[in-house]
């Protein structure tokens, strides 16, 4: 069964003002979604914080048609509040 997971965005290399990283907390037809700042530097990276332990099966990702990344890498790293 596909269902959404909670998840924080805390960090993006870059963003335009009219597409924050935010964004990617919210669904539907009229939003904007994110998107990297004009003339920005690669690679570009997005970090996210689930709320919890995930066990991720399947990540699916929607792109502008125009707009499309030529390559996406993901990293899954675990992180303890007990680290500085």
């Amino acid at each position: 069964m596909t269902r959404k997971i909670q998840f924080q965005v805390v960090y993006s290399t870059s963003f335009d003002e009219q597409h924050p990283a935010n964004e990617l907390h919210h669904q539907g037809p009229f939003v904007n979604g994110w998107q990297s700042s004009r003339l920005c530097s690669y690679p570009q990276e997005l970090v996210l914080q689930f709320e919890n332990y995930v066990r991720l099966k399947r990540v699916q990702l929607l792109s502008h048609q125009y707009l499309i990344a030529s390559k996406i890498e993901f990293l899954i790293g675990y992180f303890s509040s007990d680290e500085n």
